[in-house]
């Protein structure tokens, strides 16, 4: 069973887990441009950008 309450690290490069992402997205930021400037996640080597946009999306659908 996966527990959705324990953080998964989502961006390695600044330490942003899918918590952060959501807190971003409760703050206002509609869209994965605003939840980089947000949180920085996808901002530096780039490998993490699809995980990004797949959890902004989990969220957004909810």
């Amino acid at each position: 069973m996966v527990n959705s309450n324990k953080p998964k690290k989502v961006c390695s490069c600044y330490n942003v887990s899918n918590h952060d992402i959501m807190k971003a997205l409760n703050n206002g930021c509609s869209g994965i441009n605003e939840v980089r400037k947000s949180t920085k996640a996808g901002t530096a080597c780039g490998k993490c950008n699809s995980s990004v946009e797949y959890e902004i999306y989990k969220a957004l659908k909810k």
